[in-house]
């Protein structure tokens, strides 16, 4: 399995696995879960638990805080 990615918040540090981070950067493209699913062969719920666990690691509750934080720790750029 690939290494998890990092991220870098204020003093904390987080890794996001790289189902979590591919989910996360086609919500920055504006996908829904749905789309997400159709895209990666998952359920739409089983990419709504990936952002889920995504929210709880970086600490934010909605998917596009989620973003945000990775955006501004350089782990992903928006489109």
């Amino acid at each position: 399995m690939p290494p998890d990615h990092q991220l870098d918040v204020g003093s904390q540090n987080f890794a996001l696995s790289p189902r979590e981070l591919e989910c996360l950067i086609w919500v920055t493209r504006g996908k829904s879960s749905g789309d997400i699913g159709d895209i990666l062969g998952l359920s739409p719920r089983t990419v709504d638990s990936y952002l889920e666990k995504v929210c709880s690691k970086l600490q934010v509750r909605t998917r596009i805080e989620a973003v945000a934080v990775a955006v501004r720790a350089g782990v992903i750029e928006p489109d």
